[in-house]
């Protein structure tokens, strides 16, 4: 099992008293095994072992059981009874609906982001390129992902539409471990991504949204076709 790569902090690991000291415990211990999956520490489909858990993060198995459970519902673990609990593993359909969602998410957060907060969407998208071309060439592949999804995030949140927020924050765990994977198991992602990330900037600056629908279209469908070529080990 790959370990987690920061654990909770010395105070963090020390016992606990009360429900309000127990639930800021769990809300760490589920932000940590989060981050895991987010991150690739974790490989689609594993088996995680409580016990293996709560050593590796200093705590009991109370809180990585609870920590489990919560992410269950967000759609990250799947808890078989009598057998454990594992990362998510999706079925290409699944993978599909998904891109579908956020092709029709994202088109149109970012023109309500451009009719909206144009110019603090625009610097918040151009720092996160600005990011991921950093890490493409320093091969950080993780902090690839994660400035990555710096970027969409960011054309969601300046939406300014709740509603539109929430959805995305609904599939934003599992789209994140997606990313992620993808990234790491194919320079030929990474490399498609840089260029599509830098042609949105280029179109949003611009003010051709009918461009940057139709990157934002082919850029999204792109997470099923490397999710196909990482099952088939081609890469």
């Amino acid at each position: 099992m790959a370990t987690l790569r920061k654990k909770l902090s010395a105070p963090d690991r020390q016992p606990v008293d009360g429900a309000a000291a127990g639930d800021n415990l769990t809300a760490r211990v589920t932000e940590q095994i989060r981050r895991g999956i987010a991150d690739a520490h974790f490989e689609l489909g594993q088996a995680l072992s409580e016990s293996t858990l709560a050593a590796q993060l200093g705590v009991s198995r109370t809180p990585v059981r609870e920590a489990l459970t919560t992410l269950q519902r967000q759609g990250l673990i799947v808890i078989r009874p009598q057998s454990g609990s594992f990362v998510f593993m999706p079925t290409e359909e699944d993978v599909a609906e998904l891109c579908e969602f956020r092709r029709l998410l994202e088109v149109a957060a970012i023109r309500l982001a451009h009719a909206r907060r144009r110019e603090e969407t625009l610097a918040q998208l151009q720092e996160a390129v600005q990011t991921m071309q950093q890490a493409h060439a320093a091969g950080d592949q993780v902090a690839y992902a994660q400035a990555d999804a710096a970027f969409h995030e960011a054309a969601v949140r300046n939406s300014a539409n709740g509603y539109l927020i929430g959805s995305y924050k609904l599939v934003s765990g599992r789209v994140g471990a997606l990313r992620t994977h993808n990234l790491i198991s194919s320079l030929a992602v990474r490399r498609r991504s840089n260029a599509a990330h830098r042609a949105i900037v280029l179109a949003f600056a611009k003010g051709q949204l009918a461009t940057v629908e139709q990157i934002i279209d082919e850029h999204v469908s792109q997470m099923l076709v490397g999710f196909r070529a990482s099952r088939r080990g081609d890469v």
